[in-house]
């Protein structure tokens, strides 16, 4: 896991070929099987570019900083489940590292797409939320002109360094990471999570053996982007990969809901959530 996190690029340069259907069918068995965090109602659904233009439903160019892309997978979530985007970022990120385990490119699509659309397709309920799409599908022998500007542009390469992200005990003590063990692996996973422009609102305070997750508001960038909380979503991103990379290390524990209202958080700061050590 933490391999395919380390070399997981977001692919805006697809093949536009088929994939097989047991390959679809398989992604979204493995997302309907992941657990959510906080046990969020969600259902999956994989939509077929082929299909839907032929039905006029859907523009490709709604998204059109991303070439050849024929597949894209959605999940819907009911609107009064209160930590739904947590849950449908932990989830989707799940699926995107297990379909770059298959040896499929993934990109995330958060922002810009037409919902509605999508929502149509997928048989969206009243009751329904689209928080976000995944681009999937085997990545182009080449990568366009565009994709790379869109990648340099995000500075899609380039991540936070570790003294902005993790904290031991308060804020202006950064957390060391010579001496953490393999939690420095699996804070170096969540270091590399992606997230929406690349913001990596997530911050991390350590205090004994818990691991306490906070998002770093942005409100101007949450007031551009009404439809979904997409820095909420971010945080999904970063618990999958911690629970995950700690896994896979033999670090047990779970997710709990116990603030630790640690002195000096900084006002556009919000708890999310905390992991417990075992």
């Amino acid at each position: 896991m933490r391999e395919l996190i380390r070399r997981r690029r977001s692919c805006r340069s697809f093949d536009g070929r088929a994939l097989e259907a047991q390959v679809l069918e398989g992604l979204e068995r493995y997302a309907a099987g992941v657990a959510a965090p906080f046990g969020s109602r969600l259902r999956f659904g994989v939509i077929d570019n082929e299909k839907v233009r032929a039905e006029n439903l859907f523009s490709a160019g709604s998204y059109g900083m991303i070439k050849g892309a024929r597949y894209y997978l959605a999940a819907l979530v009911p609107r009064d489940e209160p930590r739904r985007w947590e849950d449908a970022g932990f989830v989707l990120e799940a699926v995107v590292l297990h379909a770059a385990g298959l040896g499929l490119g993934t990109c995330w699509i958060g922002g810009v797409f037409d919902r509605k659309r999508f929502g149509r397709v997928l048989g969206i309920r009243a009751d329904e939320q689209l928080p976000a799409v995944v681009a999937l599908g085997r990545p182009a022998d080449k990568r366009s002109l565009r994709d790379r500007l869109v990648r340099w542009s995000a500075r899609g390469d380039r991540r936070k360094p570790v003294d902005d992200l993790f904290f031991a005990g308060r804020w202006n003590s950064p957390m060391a990471m010579e001496g953490a063990g393999q939690w420095a692996q699996v804070l170096e996973s969540v270091r590399l999570a992606p997230s929406a422009s690349n913001r990596q609102p997530w911050r991390i305070v350590r205090l004994g053996s818990d691991f306490h997750f906070y998002l770093a508001r942005d409100r101007t960038y949450s007031a551009m982007m009404p439809l979904a909380d997409l820095q909420r979503i971010d945080l999904g991103i970063a618990m999958c990969h911690f629970q995950f990379s700690a896994f896979e290390a033999g670090l047990d524990g779970k997710w709990r809901d116990q603030d630790p209202r640690v002195s000096g958080t900084p006002a556009n700061y919000e708890y999310i959530v905390s992991f417990t050590i075992g």
